[in-house]
C-alpha cells in the first residue's frame, strides 16, 4: 500500500555488492539458493539469453551501475535515493538487502557472500537499531523475509533468529479477531488490514516452518492466508485487493507487488501441504498479473517513489512459479520483460528508469528504487531458467 504523505527513500547495499498458463503441474521445482550443478545448468555461453548465467550477469552489471551512481561518496556502505537526497529508508533497505542476496547467493564464494551479508546486516542495524519500533508492520516483515534468505545462504542462525523474533512479535501483537482475523498494517493505528502485510507474513511464517518444522508456523501461515483468501482475493479473476478497513470496506487498489507476494505465499503453502488449491490460486494471481499489469507484453510503468519497487517484487515471486513444470509461459514473460528493460537502460550510467519499455533521457531523474527494481528483474529472470 502506498503510504499517505510518505515517501520511501531508502537503504544501503553492502560495499561488497559490487562484485500464463493454468497447466502448471503439481510436481517439485527447484527452490535452492545455491548454484545448480554444471550438469543441470549445462555450460551456457555468455551470449545465450535463454540461460541462467546470462541474466545473472545482467543483474550483476545493473547492480554495479546502481552502486556507482547512488553511493554516498563519504561512506561506502550507504546508498542515496537520488542527487541531493538522503539515505534510503527502512522499507527499501529490505528490498536492497534482497538485491544483495540475489547477487551473492548463487555464484559467489560462500565466505565472501557471508562477509557481504554480515556487513549489510551491521549497517542496517546501525541505521535501525530498534526494528520493532517501526510502526509499519510491512516494513518489519520485508526485513524478516530477507533475513530468512540470508540464513539459508549463510547457514548463520543470526539471521534466522532475527526473522523469528520479529515475526513472533508481530503475530503476538498485531493479529486479532477484528475483521475475523488477519494482521494490521500499522501497529500504532489499527485502521486497515492489508495484502502488503498478510501475504508477506505468510511467506515469513512458511520460511520459518521450513527451517524449524515447528507446526505452529504452518498453522499460523494457513490462518493468515485463509483470511487473505476470504477478504482480499477474487477467486474468479485472480485479483488481490489492497486492503480492508476496520469498518469492513474494501479498497480495490490493484498493485503488482500484492499479486507477487500472494503467489509466493501460495507456493510455500503448496510445497508444505501438497494441497493443489494453493497452486491453483498462485496460477490465477499470475495470470491476472500478466494480463492486467502489462501493456504489449511488458509490465506497465507504475512510476517512482513507493511504486518504484512494486514490479521488481512482483517478478521475484513470479519467477518461483515460472520454474515449475508446465509454467514456461511465465518464464517467457519474464524473458520478454528483461530483454526489453536491458535494451531500454540508459547507457550513459547503466541504470533503468521506471518504464521497462522506454529508455530514460539524460536529464531524467531516476530514483534508486526503480533502478533496483530492474536489477531484481534480471536476477528473477536468471532464476526462472534454473
Amino acid at each position: 500500500m502506498i503510504r499517505p504523505g510518505a515517501y520511501h527513500a531508502a537503504a544501503a547495499l553492502a560495499a561488497m555488492l559490487v562484485a500464463f498458463a493454468s497447466g502448471c503441474k503439481s510436481s517439485p521445482e527447484t527452490t535452492s539458493e545455491t548454484a545448480p550443478t554444471e550438469e543441470k545448468k549445462g555450460e551456457p555461453q555468455i551470449a545465450d539469453v535463454d540461460s541462467e548465467l546470462y541474466w545473472y550477469q545482467r543483474g550483476t552489471d545493473a547492480t554495479k551501475a546502481i552502486w556507482s551512481k547512488y553511493r554516498f561518496k563519504g561512506d561506502g556502505a550507504l546508498l542515496k535515493n537520488a542527487a541531493g537526497d538522503g539515505a534510503l529508508d527502512f522499507w527499501f533497505s529490505a528490498q536492497a538487502f534482497d538485491l544483495l542476496l540475489d547477487s551473492v547467493g548463487i555464484f559467489w564464494r560462500k565466505d565472501l557472500a557471508a562477509d557481504a551479508i554480515a556487513a549489510y546486516f551491521r549497517d542496517f542495524t546501525e541505521m535501525h537499531p530498534s526494528r520493532e519500533s517501526n510502526v509499519y508492520n510491512d516494513d518489519i516483515l520485508w526485513w524478516a523475509m530477507a533475513c530468512t534468505r540470508a540464513a539459508r545462504i549463510t547457514n548463520d542462525k543470526t539471521y534466522f533468529l532475527e526473522a523469528q523474533r520479529l515475526y513472533d512479535h508481530l503475530w503476538s501483537t498485531q493479529v486479532d479477531n477484528a475483521l475475523d482475523g488477519g494482521m494490521w498494517w500499522r501497529s500504532d493505528d489499527h485502521k486497515t488490514k492489508n495484502a502488503c502485510v498478510n501475504f508477506p507474513a505468510v511467506i515469513v511464517a512458511m520460511n520459518l516452518y521450513q527451517a524449524t518444522k515447528d507446526v505452529k508456523y504452518l498453522l499460523q501461515g494457513k490462518k493468515l492466508y485463509q483470511w487473505g483468501i476470504e477478504h482480499l482475493f477474487d477467486q474468479k479473476t485472480g485479483r488481490v485487493t489492497d486492503h480492508e478497513t476496520v469498518e469492513g470496506e474494501k479498497c480495490e487498489w490493484d498493485f503488482s507487488y500484492n499479486s507477487g507476494t500472494f503467489i509466493g505465499a501460495s507456493l510455500r503453502l503448496y510445497r508444505a501441504t501438497g494441497v493443489k488449491a494453493y497452486l491453483s490460486n498462485a496460477v490465477k494471481a499470475a495470470d491476472h498479473l500478466v494480463k492486467e499489469h502489462s501493456r504489449h507484453g511488458i509490465m506497465k510503468c507504475v512510476g517512482q517513489g513507493d511504486a518504484g519497487s512494486f514490479n521488481g517484487i512482483a517478478v521475484r515471486y513470479l519467477a518461483e512459479l515460472a520454474r515449475r513444470p508446465g509454467c514456461s509461459e511465465y518464464r517467457d514473460y519474464l524473458l520478454a520483460n528483461a530483454s526489453s528493460a536491458w535494451t531500454s537502460r540508459r547507457l550513459s550510467d547503466g541504470v533503468n528508469g521506471p518504464d521497462w519499455a522506454r529508455t530514460p533521457q539524460i536529464g531524467d531523474e531516476i530514483e534508486a528504487q526503480t533502478a533496483v527494481s530492474a536489477a531484481m528483474l534480471y536476477f528473477a529472470t536468471s532464476r526462472a531458467f534454473r
